[in-house]
Parts: structure tokens; C-alpha cells; sequence
């Protein structure tokens, strides 16, 4: 709760936008359709699969692995009368929760210590991926507790051999398998230790057979009806493997994961505390000391059996990982957390005086760095950067369901988005149903405009650069009806009257420029100024080598008290000495906290030696408060030497 309180009525940003909000798609889309668990639905029209989203079936049935954490919020989203998304993120936060009371149990079980139980429970809990998701969207989270809870329904079975506790362990199992297919491999690997135990005779094979083939029945069948759904409706589901093409592409997986995600799934701590149980457990073993053997010694079988399932899967889906930090959470977090449990079962209770004070102590002291350790990385995280479309698309979106509304589009009405991130985004913002265009060339949006529809819909912040740069003739064929500080809503166009695109846009006069030539004193203030060496007559700045944030400005008395976002019109000339990077930064900051920037790379508009004179519009977000300082500057990390002349700042009221 400490991390995610805050955040319980949030709709899906940051990280994996896309998914999260496909998954609270799902959820609405049963309460459209009453509830009917059999047809879950979300709001796209033209589905991905199979047909990459260029074929509308103007359905919104959708195949998907069994949705019963989707379902379970729509029921209690259709009981309060709500489809905000706080319902959800308590569902699956309620859910963790109950995981990790049964994961102590489980674990207090297996060391035969509280305060073991309690160093695997922080463990497990404070890796960074797995508190960022859970108060999420994902079903990753409920299928992580429910196979805890199978594991701990299994140990009892294991001690007592009461059938009972293996039905119970049975059903977890497979309700864990059910909504996310990778936990069938813990479900196999503790078959595979029990058939051990089978020809070891420690188990009875002919009791538990019934189960195990409901269970697996019930698998089949649920994968079955989904390939019917898939092959009737179409899906916006993954449902293929994805394995690397070839060595050098497993290399160039491999280092991207480790560059980027290493200390996504787990912090330093996290690590520390691994490599320390594998030292111990392993001068454990070569000092054979004699110790009480622990009855649960023999569910090292089972991890090995996991980590094999795993390793495979990772194989076959090695395209995924990269990308995807909660595959992870699908696969390996769940053993890594059994390996510590496992490797403190083993572990001799200290002898020595005091020892478990000191072992409580360490416990504390892990637990205060691991959490604070993710608490940064959840902070890092909600950080919206510009170039973070997915979350954009959220946050300009938001309030149009009344827009639209306000401005006459009715919930039938079949709205088209063009460039949609993330399909759904627009959607469960809009809370209606359309057709979203997902390529971004001329063919798939002319294709887009073919289709049947009532209204299109376009995000101010990405229309120049994801429409009108590639299909600039998009003026003649739509007219604007209605625009907001963020979205255009417009429909076909019946007349040849030209429009411009700053009013298509709705955007009217600017009421400030700003203009900096450099021949002034106000221009020395801010940058290095020297003669143009190509007219003696001319005054320009300089951007050093040295410099790795030139030319400042403080833009937060021209944006004015209120909170609303801005546009911000830069045009100016450049010269670059060389290829290193060089770029615009535009940023919201307040104190030390950086809460917004957009990067305008400069290279890829320019040649090098060359002056370029070039036009660039930024559409700021809202402020979160007006102490939130807006800033300019040229962004130059790598050394490189910048000419400027003829800046000219416009601002206007979006």
C-alpha cells in the first residue's frame, strides 16, 4: 500500500501502457456486454492477429488465455456502478497481498523460522518489477499467488498425505496455468517430483489421478475454445513463439537484458543476498556438518525441475524479454524466490550467543535498503518522458469521454484514431469503440480513411510529426469540428475550402515571441557570443565543447500562473562541427525533481559544418502546479561545438 496507494485510481501509465490498458479493456468490455464471460471483449474493431490490424471485422470480441482476473473486477466494477480503474488495481493489490501471507506461511513452513519466513517474504516483495505491477493490470500477479498458494496446499499433502490438500493444490494450479499459460511449468515440475516420489513409493499414484487429468482437461479445453475464438473474431493477444533467429540476435537479447532490466527484476540487495546464500549454502555442504535433515530437502527437485521450465520457455520466447519486464515475473522471479527459501531452509540456526537478534537485525536492515531501493526505481519510472507516446496518448485522452460527448458524439458512433499507441489507449480513455490505425506510413493511413466511420480523432502533440508529415493531403479530406488542448475531433470533409493548420489545429495567435538575434546584451546573459566568422557584421552564440547545457532559458514567466498546457513554437538556425549528438531539451522541473522533458534530436535535421534554419512546435502537457519551472537548452553530452543565430521563441494559448 505504501507504494501503490497513491496510485490506486490510475489508468495504466509508464511502463507497459499498452498492455495494462488492454487488460482494463477486457474488464469494461464485460460490463458492456453483461457479463457474458464467454465473449470477453475490448474496443477495437480491426484486431491484430491475424491480420496486423488492416482488416476491420467490426467486432470487438477478442480471443484471449482465460480472463477471469479481468472478469472478477468487471463483476465488482458492474456491483458499485463504476468503471474507474481503482477497482481494478485493488483486485489484483488484494491479491498480492494474499500471495505473500501465503508465501510467509509457506515459507515459515519450509525454515522452520519466522524470521527466514519473513527475509523471503521481503525478498520476493521488494523486487522492483513485481512492486511496480502489483497493484497492475496484469494477470502475472494472481497467477504468482495462486501457485503460492498451490505450493503451500501442496506441503501439506507432502506432510500428511491427506488428498484433500492435493485437490486444493490442484486447483490453484491450474487456475494459476489457466490465466497465464507459463505457470503450467511449476504445476508440472512439483507432477514431476511427485512422480518421483511415486516410484520411490512415498506416494500413491492411482488416488490422484483423477485430478490431474480434470486439471489438464480443463486446460486443454480452455486453450481449445480460445483457437476458436482466435480463428472466429481474431485476437489482440500474443499467441505465437517468438525465439531468436540466430546466435548473434540471442547476444544482442542477452546484453539488452542486462543493460537495461538487470536491476528492474531485482536491486543490488537482491543480488547481494543471492550470491551470499550461494556461498553459504555451498561452504555448507563441503564442511559437511552434520545438522537435522529437513523433510522439505528433497523440493530442491522441484526447483531444478522449474529453472529447466524456464530456461526453456526463455528459449522460445527470447524476443520477448527484452521488452518485457514481466515476463520475468512469468518465469524466473517465482524460482529465484524459492532458491532463497530453499537455501535458508538449509541453513543451520545460528549457534552462536545472540544469534537471532543478529539474524533479525540483518533481516531489518535488508528489508529498509530493498525497499528504499525500489522505491527509486518506482520513482524513476513514473517519470513522463515526451518520447513515451504510450503514455502520452493517456494523458491526452484524458477527459475526452466528455469532449465527446460535449461536442455531440454519441456511444454508438464508431470513432477512428490515427496513429493509435497502443490501441486500446484511446478507447478506454474515450470509452467507446473505433478503428485504430497502428502503422505509421501513407498506405495503412489511406487505408484507415477508407473504412467506416463517423469521427476521427487525432493527438495534437504527435499530428505533424505521425499524420501530417506523412499524409499531409489529411486537410482535404477531414474538417475539424471541435478540438480541446490536446485532441482534434473531425469528420469528412464535404467541401473544397482549404483550411490552415494552425486552425485546423484550434490553435489561434500567439501571445508572446521572444526573439534573440544575439546583438544584444540580453543575449550575452545566456550564451558565449563571437563574431560570425562568414560576416564579420553578424553576432552569433556559441555552445562550447565544454558546455553541456547551453544557451538556458527559465520559460515559466511566459506560460503565466495557471497550470494549462502550452505551445511552443521554436524556430532558429544551427551549425553542428561534428556527428556528435546534439539536441533541444524542454523540460518541467520543480526544486530538484525533473516531472517532464522533450528531446528534439538536432542531428538528424542537419549536416554537419552546415547552418540549418529549422521550425519545430512542442506541445507541453499540463503543469501539476505552477511552481513547476518550464525550461529551455541545448543538450550537447558528447563534446560538440554548436553555432546559433535568429532564435525566435512563440508562444500560444493551446
Amino acid at each position: 500500500m505504501i507504494f501503490q496507494g497513491k496510485h490506486l485510481n490510475e489508468v495504466p501509465t509508464y511502463t507497459h501502457t499498452w498492455a495494462q490498458n488492454d487488460r482494463l479493456a477486457l474488464a469494461n468490455g464485460f460490463v458492456r456486454n453483461d457479463l457474458n464471460f464467454f465473449k470477453p471483449e475490448n474496443y477495437i474493431l480491426n484486431h491484430q492477429f491475424p491480420r496486423n490490424w488492416t482488416y476491420p471485422s467490426y467486432s470487438t470480441v477478442t480471443a484471449v488465455e482465460f480472463p477471469i482476473h479481468d472478469y472478477v473486477p468487471a463483476v465488482f466494477m458492474k456491483l458499485f456502478g463504476t468503471n474507474e480503474p481503482w477497482v481494478f488495481h485493488l483486485y489484483i493489490l488484494l491479491y498480492s497481498i494474499v500471495g505473500m501471507y501465503f508465501l510467509y506461511l509457506l515459507a515459515e513452513k519450509i525454515c522452520d523460522s519466522q524470521v527466514k519466513a519473513l527475509l523471503v517474504v521481503l525478498f520476493a516483495i521488494t523486487s522492483p518489477v513485481y512492486t511496480f505491477y502489483q497493484g497492475g493490470f496484469l494477470p502475472t500477479i494472481p497467477s504468482i499467488s495462486n501457485t503460492i498458494i498451490g505450493l503451500y496446499c501442496y506441503s501439506l499433502y507432502f506432510e500428511n498425505q491427506s488428498r484433500k490438500w492435493f485437490k486444493w493444490a490442484l486447483f490453484f494450479f491450474t487456475l494459476a496455468a489457466l490465466a497465464r499459460l507459463t505457470f503450467v511449468i511449476p504445476f508440472l515440475a512439483v507432477l514431476g517430483f511427485e512422480l518421483i516420489r511415486i516410484f520411490q513409493k512415498k506416494a500413491k499414484f492411482w488416488p490422484n489421478v483423477l485430478g490431474v487429468a480434470v486439471s489438464f482437461s480443463i486446460l486443454i479445453a480452455a486453450k481449445l475454445y480460445n483457437s476458436f475464438l482466435r480463428e472466429k473474431y481474431g485476437s489482440d493477444f500474443l499467441n505465437e513463439l517468438l525465439p531468436a533467429g540466430n546466435w548473434e540476435e540471442m547476444k544482442i537479447i542477452l546484453k539488452q537484458m542486462w543493460d537495461n532490466m538487470v536491476l528492474a527484476y531485482f536491486s543490488v540487495k537482491h543480488y547481494f543476498l543471492l550470491f551470499l546464500l550461494s556461498v553459504l549454502i555451498l561452504i555448507a555442504f563441503l564442511i559437511k556438518e552434520k545438522r537435522t535433515e529437513n523433510p522439505f530437502a528433497g523440493w530442491w527437485m522441484i526447483c531444478l525441475f522449474w529453472l529447466i521450465g524456464v530456461v526453456t520457455f526463455w528459449f522460445v520466447m527470447a524476443k520477448q524479454f527484452y521488452a518485457h519486464d514481466y515476463y520475468f515475473l512469468d518465469t524466473f522471479y517465482l524460482p529465484a524466490v524459492f532458491f532463497v527459501m530453499l537455501s535458508l531452509a538449509l541453513l543451520p540456526k545460528p549457534q552462536w550467543q545472540n544469534g537471532n537478534a543478529i539474524l533479525a537485525l540483518f533481516v531489518a536492515y535488508f528489508g529498509i535498503v530493498a525497499f528504499q531501493e525500489t522505491a527509486t526505481f518506482q520513482k524513476n519510472r513514473r517519470l513522463y518522458v515526451a518520447s513515451d507516446r504510450f503514455t502520452g496518448s493517456v494523458i491526452n485522452f484524458t477527459g475526452s469521454d466528455e469532449f465527446l460527448t460535449k461536442s455531440g458524439v454519441s456511444r454508438q458512433d464508431t470513432i477512428l484514431v490515427i496513429h493509435a499507441y497502443g490501441p486500446n489507449i484511446p478507447f478506454v480513455m474515450m470509452n467507446r469503440v473505433g478503428l485504430a490505425v497502428v502503422g505509421k506510413n501513407p498506405v495503412d493511413i489511406r487505408t484507415g480513411m477508407d473504412w467506416k466511420w463517423d469521427y476521427v480523432v487525432f493527438q495534437k502533440p504527435y499530428f505533424m510529426e505521425d499524420v501530417y508529415a506523412i499524409y499531409p493531403q489529411m486537410l482535404e479530406q477531414v474538417e475539424s469540428i471541435a478540438t480541446n488542448e490536446n485532441l482534434i475531433l473531425c469528420k469528412r470533409k464535404t467541401d473544397t475550402i482549404p483550411q490552415s493548420l494552425m486552425e485546423f489545429m484550434g490553435i489561434g495567435n500567439s501571445y508572446k515571441t521572444l526573439r534573440i538575434n544575439f546583438e544584444s546584451v540580453d543575449s550575452i546573459k545566456q550564451v558565449k557570443i563571437e563574431v560570425d566568422p562568414q560576416n564579420k557584421q553578424n553576432h552569433i552564440g556559441i555552445v562550447g565543447e565544454e558546455e553541456v547545457y547551453g544557451f538556458p532559458h527559465d520559460f515559466t514567466p511566459e506560460v503565466g500562473p495557471d497550470t494549462k498546457g502550452r505551445v511552443l513554437k521554436i524556430k532558429g538556425k544551427f551549425l553542428r562541427q561534428n556527428d556528435n549528438q546534439v539536441s533541444i531539451i524542454v523540460a518541467y522541473s520543480n526544486g530538484n525533481d525533473l516531472l517532464y522533458y522533450q528531446t528534439i534530436d538536432l542531428n538528424p535535421v542537419s549536416k554537419a559544418n552546415e547552418w540549418a534554419e529549422k521550425e519545430f512546435i512542442v506541445f507541453l502537457p499540463q503543469r501539476q502546479s505552477a511552481n513547476d519551472k518550464l525550461s529551455f537548452y541545448i543538450h550537447n553530452p558528447n563534446r560538440n561545438t554548436v553555432s546559433l543565430d535568429d532564435f525566435e521563441f512563440k508562444f500560444y494559448r493551446n
